[in-house]
C-alpha cells in the first residue's frame, strides 16, 4: 500500500464532522480524505467544502465501485452499519465503524464474517478506550496499584443528542433505527471500558426507563454485571442529566481510583508505593486522545499491516452485552451474556 491510506467517509452528520473527518485531517502525512457520502448532498457537500474533499456521492455503493479509496468510515444511523460495512467489506476496503456495531447479534457475526472472507480490518469505534487518562487507568491496574479489582462504577451522562452533542437530525430518538436509547448509545461505552479496564462481563442486570424526555427510547439505564473473574461493577447512563459526569471508580484490595474526565487521576493506596502514599495520591491531568487518536491507529494498522486495536469481536461483545441488558430489563431478571 501506498504511504497514505485514502478514506470515504459514509455519512456527514455530527460524529463524522466533529470525529471522523476531524480526526482524519490531523494526520495529512498518514491519509487523505478522497470521497464524503450522505443521502443529503448538500450536507455531504458541505463537509467536503470545510474538509476539501474532492469526490461527494449520495450512494455508498457508487462510492464503494469508483472512488479511488482504501478504507471506509461508517458514520450512519445503528441500523445501516451492518449493511454498509458488509458492503464495504466485499469491496475490499478496510472499515471503521462507529458504535455500536450493529443492532442485532446476528448483523455484527455478518460483519465480522464479511471482514475475515475478504482479509480487510474491520474496527469498531469505543473511542474511550482511546482516551489517554483511560490508557493511564489501565497501565496503572495491570502494575497492580490498587491491588486486584473487585469493583468498578462507571458513570456517562449528558443531556443527550442535540444539547450536548450537535445531533442534526433526530434519528438518536427512532427505536427502528437507533435500536436503542441511552443503552446503546453510552453505555455501550461504559460497558465496553470496564471490559476493558476489568475484563470479560459474566451477566448482566438492567433497569432501563425513560423519566425525562418525551421520546420512544429510554433516556436512563442503570446496569450492575458481575466479571468473569468474581469481580464486580455497575454502570449508570444517561440523555438527561443536567451537569454531565463522565467517571469511572475502581476499587481493588490494595487501593482505589478515580478517573474524571479531563482531571488529574486520583489513588487512594494503603501502603508506602512508587507512586506515593499511604493515602490519596493525585498524578497528573492525562489529557488528549480519543477520536484524534482512534483515527490515527486505525491508519496505523492498515499502513502496517498489523491488527487494529478495537476489532469486530469487541464490537460484537459489545452488542451481545447490551442484547442481554435488554432482555433483563424487558424479563425483569438477570441475564447471562452469551
Amino acid at each position: 500500500m501506498a504511504n497514505k491510506v485514502k478514506i470515504g467517509v459514509v455519512g456527514a452528520g455530527a460524529i463524522a464532522e466533529n470525529a471522523h473527518l476531524a480526526g482524519y485531517a490531523l494526520i495529512p502525512d498518514l491519509c487523505e480524505i478522497r470521497a464524503i457520502c450522505d443521502v443529503n448532498k448538500e450536507r455531504a457537500e458541505e463537509m467536503a467544502k470545510k474538509f476539501n474533499i474532492p469526490e461527494v456521492y449520495t450512494d455508498h455503493k457508487e462510492m464503494l465501485a469508483k472512488a479511488d479509496i482504501d478504507a471506509v468510515s461508517v458514520c450512519t444511523p445503528n441500523c445501516t452499519h451492518a449493511p454498509i460495512t458488509i458492503d464495504a467489506c466485499n469491496a475490499k476496503k478496510h472499515v471503521l465503524c462507529e458504535k455500536p456495531m450493529a443492532t442485532t447479534v446476528e448483523e455484527c457475526e455478518a460483519m465480522v464474517k464479511a471482514a475475515e472472507a475478504n482479509n480487510v480490518q474491520l474496527m469498531v469505534g469505543f473511542t474511550h478506550r482511546f482516551y489517554n487518562y483511560n490508557q493511564k487507568a489501565k497501565e496503572l491496574i495491570q502494575s497492580g496499584v490498587i491491588g486486584k479489582p473487585f469493583m468498578a462504577r462507571v458513570r456517562f451522562a449528558h443531556e443527550g443528542p442535540y444539547i450536548s452533542w450537535p445531533a442534526k437530525s433526530d434519528w438518536f430518538f427512532n427505536k427502528e433505527l437507533a435500536g436503542g436509547g441511552a443503552l446503546l448509545d453510552m453505555g455501550i461505552h461504559a460497558l465496553d471500558i470496564l471490559r476493558f479496564l476489568i475484563g470479560e462481563i459474566k451477566d448482566i442486570s438492567a433497569n432501563l426507563k425513560t423519566l425525562v424526555r418525551n421520546i420512544e427510547v429510554e433516556d436512563n439505564a442503570v446496569c450492575a454485571v458481575n466479571f468473569e473473574n468474581g469481580a464486580m461493577g455497575y454502570v449508570e447512563v444517561g440523555w438527561s442529566s443536567k451537569t454531565g459526569v463522565l467517571g469511572i471508580e475502581i476499587y481493588g484490595d490494595d487501593g482505589s481510583m478515580i478517573v474524571d474526565y479531563n482531571t488529574p487521576i486520583r489513588i487512594y493506596v494503603d501502603k508506602k508505593k512508587e507512586i506515593g502514599g499511604p493515602g490519596w495520591v493525585e498524578l497528573k491531568q492525562y489529557t488528549g486522545g480519543g477520536w484524534d487518536a482512534e483515527m490515527k491507529a486505525f491508519v496505523q494498522a492498515i499502513i502496517s499491516g498489523t491488527p487494529v486495536p478495537v476489532d469486530g469481536d469487541d464490537g460484537l461483545v459489545g452488542v451481545k452485552i447490551a442484547t442481554a441488558a435488554y432482555k433483563s430489563n424487558d424479563e425483569g431478571r438477570r441475564v447471562d451474556v452469551e
